[in-house]
């Protein structure tokens, strides 16, 4: 390897399609993934390869290693690898130093698949030098995927040709598509590297994968082509789920699958076997069908069967209904009309009636009732997706009285206000689903969202008013403080508070370093470990809510190089300021001949000058302070004087 300066470059990802299946894919068979960290796993087992494995992520020409990083390798040449192409966490991948002779490498039977049955075979693979390392000439990988039978005849083969270079590290995926011979569930697959020596020739595999495909399978959802369809709730009709499949099996078998979770879990329809499916109207939600396929020979077979693309049926709540009305009113009095709602919707309204009655208003009003108001209103209420209902208001007008009430219409949660109903000689109180729920002048409520009420009055002349009585709930917000920070100490941290919910002002505690207090997101720089709350003051003199975050201070580290434990009251231990804002941080403190003489974790005492009760000599002792915190080591020698 040559020698170069360090250059840290980001990770990413491309894809490279090389004879991949175009039709639908199954799940895979085999997936060769290295492990990660619920699944850890050394070296391959024996016969796998003729490499030799080396536990350090950084193995020499001929060697091998699983790791999920490789960091500064051979003075920098190699690009630095953060995670596996996977991205598990802490996931692995094989990472090859490769021989300086073409040699095959990597052979493994694969068990579990079909016969006669079309597989992708798939791996991504990572030309691990960068482009300058070698004088600009390194050797590149170039390699063979062979799959064999058990008795050596070649199924297929492919060659990625040289794999170049990047400026960047990129996995890149080979892939081809081959067919076990009928009565054939295992194949072997063999890895050539076909470069010769030379600087170079190093890389990383990663996500080997065999996966059956079938051929292309398109949907129609009633006739139409199409994978998605979005219906009202109220407006289902059963459905009929198609799927053209194209050529690719002789005697075909299928099965419709539904998941309710986006696909992570799909579970077998009874009786759905048929490249048709009758879909009957479902609750509310998001539901997801998709066809599998495999020869009848292999029915039922996981590792045979091929998969469409799911089609997706989204089922909307419909509107809201408050359910037929019936308003009495008295000449000249108000018609105050009530639609339905729902907590957070967005929602349009659309009324008609008498006398050319037309309003997009929720509650909209007649001022002065007369007799030519009466009559049926209709009020259509739509959501944002379009799903809507129907309410009607009989409207009937009486000769006038004129009704009132008193209460408290504004309340905090948890709180019960009094109605009470002036006017008339009997009063019919109801909810706002119009379900009657108390008779007499006066109502205790306690509603814990906000609601609208209703009361009838009528007279001895049977004259009624109707009164619609909202009762507006406030809720107390919702406060976040935001996530605990850490920053170092003279530095400074923005705090990520979040208010949610209606709320009259806010503010932080305490105000020492904290600018600007109006904001939600203030930058602060304390000078050690603080607290911050954060207040948010309820509408109306409702309920306030609070939330703290803690912004930790980490002191910067200057030990001292020297002490004198004699006894005089000066310097006679040896202190390391600021070590004990780290709470996770600990010291060793060694002699000349690497045998620990003081050692503390985490941190919260100096050292005296003795071990075990007894003074240590005068001399030189070397220390290493770990912070705890993925910070480097800090190391040195300190003086002790006597």
């Amino acid at each position: 390897m040559k020698y170069l300066f360090l250059i840290i470059l980001p990770f990413f990802v491309t894809e490279i399609t090389a004879q991949l299946c175009t039709g639908s894919l199954g799940n895979p068979v085999v997936n060769i993934s290295f492990g990660n960290k619920n699944n850890p796993t050394g070296p391959l087992q024996p016969g796998i390869t003729n490499l030799g494995y080396v536990a350090n992520s950084c193995p020499n020409d001929g060697n091998y290693s699983i790791v999920s990083s490789a960091l500064g390798c051979f003075t920098n040449t190699w690009h630095d690898i953060t995670r596996d192409h996977t991205g598990d966490e802490e996931g692995k991948m094989m990472l090859i130093n490769a021989t300086n002779a073409p040699s095959v490498f990597y052979v493994e039977t694969i068990t579990g698949l079909c016969g006669n049955t079309t597989y992708e075979f798939g791996a991504w693979v990572a030309n691990v030098l960068k482009p300058t390392s070698c004088g600009g000439n390194g050797t590149k990988p170039n390699l063979t995927f062979t799959i064999e039978t058990s008795n050596g005849n070649v199924l297929e083969t492919y060659s990625t040709g040289n794999i170049n270079e990047t400026s960047v590290l990129s996995f890149k995926q080979f892939g081809f598509l081959f067919k076990p011979p009928l009565n054939t569930n295992s194949v072997v697959l063999k890895i050539t590297s076909n470069a010769g020596a030379g600087c170079g020739n190093d890389l990383a595999i990663d996500d080997i994968t065999f996966r059956p495909c079938g051929p292309t399978m398109s949907a129609k959802i009633d006739g139409v082509n199409t994978f998605n369809k979005t219906v009202c709730f109220n407006e289902q009709n059963p459905m009929l789920l198609s799927m053209e499949v194209g050529q690719g099996y002789n005697n075909p078998v299928y099965q419709w699958q539904i998941s309710n979770n986006a696909g992570i879990s799909w579970n077998n329809l009874s009786n759905a076997n048929q490249t048709n499916f009758n879909r009957t109207p479902t609750n509310v939600g998001n539901f997801q069908y998709r066809l599998l396929a495999s020869e009848s020979v292999y029915s039922g077979v996981v590792s045979c069967q091929t998969a469409s693309l799911p089609i997706t049926i989204q089922i909307n709540s419909q509107a809201p209904q408050i359910g037929n009305q019936v308003i009495n009113q008295c000449f000249g009095g108000a018609v105050n009309f009530a639609a339905a709602s729902g907590s957070g919707s967005n929602l349009s309204y659309l009324w008609t009636g008498p006398n050319n009655f037309s309003s997009t208003e929720k509650n909209p009003q007649l001022a002065a009732v007369n007799r030519s108001d009466t009559g049926r209103y209709i009020v259509k209420v739509t959501t944002s997706n379009g799903c809507s209902s129907t309410d009607t208001v009989r409207v009937t007008a009486f000769n006038a009285i004129n009704a009132s009430f008193t209460g408290n219409t504004v309340i905090c949660l948890g709180d019960s206000t009094l109605l009470t109903a002036i006017g008339g000689t009997t009063q019919d109180w109801y909810n706002n689903s119009r379900a009657s729920i108390h008779s007499g002048s006066s109502l205790w409520v306690k509603p814990v969202d906000t609601t609208q009420y209703q009361v009838i009055i009528k007279n001895v002349q049977a004259c009624t008013d109707t009164l619609n009585i909202p009762v507006q709930v406030i809720k107390p917000p919702q406060v976040d403080a935001g996530p605990d920070k850490t920053i170092m100490q003279g530095n400074s941290t923005a705090l990520l508070g979040k208010i949610d919910g209606q709320y009259n002002g806010f503010t932080w505690q305490p105000l020492v370093n904290l600018m600007p207090p109006n904001s939600l997101t203030p930058l602060v720089s304390p000078f050690s470990t603080q607290q911050y709350t954060l207040t948010a003051y309820g509408m109306n003199g409702c309920t306030s809510e609070s939330d703290t975050t803690l912004v930790r201070v980490l002191a910067s580290i200057n030990p001292p190089n020297s002490f004198s434990p004699n006894g005089d009251g000066i310097h006679d231990e040896w202190i390391i300021p600021g070590l004990e804002t780290y709470p996770n941080g600990s010291v060793s403190v060694f002699n000349r001949y690497g045998q620990v003489v003081f050692q503390t974790k985490p941190y919260f005492r100096g050292w005296n000058g003795k071990l075990n009760g007894k003074e240590v000599p005068t001399g030189v002792y070397y220390f290493i302070i770990n912070r705890g915190n993925g910070e480097p080591l800090l190391s040195g020698s300190l003086y002790l004087i006597r």
